[in-house]
């Protein structure tokens, strides 16, 4: 096999690396305890972030007799079997695999990360017809029987449907083959009464396959033709909140939409988290100005999640407007008492958006802001981008300019940046408190 170099991508010999990597160790395992039943290897500890490091993954291996040697009271054999963290047998990746990882790396963050997601779905692919390939080497040698199964394990076990036969995901995970069953049924159903038994889903209190998680994933999908159906739900809805955050994640401002949120946000027979929701829809969908507007009278939560939740993981999920600080230093302009909640909730950890390339130079205005919470926003929003060379110099100038900065707060996130440019993955713990 060829060793990996600089250069494109070699599936084929990506594919075979894992292969032989589960063979080999299945192999082994035969080998080291020649009397156990062999049942299943798992590809898991997938390990990426977006736009940078791919990790090579972990394997696992377990047998009958391996399983029942970690069973406990709380956890036994049933609810461990393929739980492949938990299982005694591992095989971490050699220099080898990583070589291979960072050629898998280094084409997705190549031309500024364009294409990373692309190429992380591609190996994941690779890693599941890998599964395949192991099982068939393996029951073709001997080395286990026919009821052996490989089988790629992401935490969303999105890949393992695409490691096995649909009867083997019936027999070993009947879970999913139950939610592929339902997911099938509402596929042949006419689009207005596949929305109407979404929503259904989606609100129940014991919510039908494939789960209210994935019924609400496939309205988004689904996008603006879903929208008059829930509003139509809303005045019916067990709960007011995830409607609310659905449609600021559907990013359809119709007058109807915003009325209608703008409604929740003021209404004091609420509780918080339906009317804070609904508050940071409208920010989400280029109407803070509406919350803005009852700064004064509205409870805490619910104005600085509607001032955060532009800035916030949240407006990754679904369609968004572009970045744009302009109507938070707005709203803080008009109510400075409020800066200190909002540093809070924008603290370092709490979980910031992943801007675009196209949105680099709103982010470097925001380096500019009057307002602290602003500007260390921008500075971890920044060093999370990849720059062109001009934009890394510009911003490297930014960084030795508010290393002086007044505010606590934003000198320590230059020096967490600073850091993360030495060292990605670096301590990110920075000061939250705003003066």
């Amino acid at each position: 096999m060829a060793s990996p170099t600089l250069g494109r991508v070699d599936w084929a010999n990506v594919e075979a690396a894992v292969r032989d990597q589960i063979v080999a160790f299945v192999r082994r395992m035969r080998v080291e305890h020649a009397d156990d039943r062999i049942y299943g290897a798992a590809v898991h500890e997938f390990y990426a972030e977006a736009g940078g490091v791919i990790a090579w993954p972990t394997i696992g291996v377990a047998s009958e007799e391996s399983l029942a040697s970690v069973a406990t009271d709380r956890h036994d054999a049933d609810a461990l079997r393929w739980s492949p963290a938990d299982w005694p047998w591992q095989l971490d990746p050699g220099e080898a695999e990583d070589g291979w990882a960072g050629r898998v790396e280094a084409a997705a963050t190549a031309d500024g990360g364009k294409r990373w997601h692309a190429v992380h779905d591609r190996f994941e692919r690779a890693v599941a017809r890998a599964c395949k390939a192991a099982r068939r080497t393996l029951v073709d040698e001997g080395v286990v029987d026919r009821e052996f199964v490989a089988v790629a394990m992401d935490k969303a076990w999105e890949l393992i449907p695409l490691s096995l036969t649909r009867t083997q995901v019936r027999r070993h995970f009947p879970e999913l083959d139950e939610e592929q069953r339902a997911i099938d049924r509402l596929t042949v159903l006419p689009p207005e009464q596949r929305v109407i038994e979404l929503i259904a889903i989606a609100d129940s209190p014991t919510p039908a396959p494939p789960g209210a998680e994935r019924a609400r994933a496939w309205l988004r999908e689904l996008g603006p033709e879903t929208v008059p159906a829930i509003l139509g739900h809303l005045p019916a809805a067990r709960e007011t909140w995830p409607w609310a955050k659905l449609l600021g994640e559907l990013g359809t401002p119709t007058t109807e939409v915003i009325a209608e949120l703008d409604a929740i946000v003021d209404n004091r027979r609420l509780g918080e988290p339906d009317r804070a929701w609904a508050a940071a829809a409208l920010s989400r969908l280029g109407r803070m100005d509406l919350v803005t507007a009852r700064l004064d009278r509205l409870p805490t939560e619910v104005a600085v999640r509607g001032l955060t939740a532009p800035y916030t993981s949240f407006r990754d999920v679904g369609v968004h407007e572009p970045l744009d600080y302009g109507p938070l230093e707005a709203a803080l302009a008009e109510y400075p008492a409020l800066h200190g909640a909002v540093c809070d909730r924008l603290a370092p950890g709490s979980g910031y958006c992943t801007i675009d390339t196209d949105e680099a130079e709103a982010a470097f205005a925001g380096l500019a802001s009057p307002w602290a919470g602003v500007r260390r926003h921008a500075v971890f929003v920044l060093a999370d981008l990849p720059l062109a060379q001009d934009q890394r110099e510009r911003y490297d100038a930014e960084l030795h300019r508010l290393a002086t900065d007044p505010e606590t707060l934003v000198r320590d996130a230059i020096a967490v940046a600073r850091r993360w440019a030495v060292s990605p993955g670096a301590d990110d713990a920075a000061g939250a408190g705003c003066r």
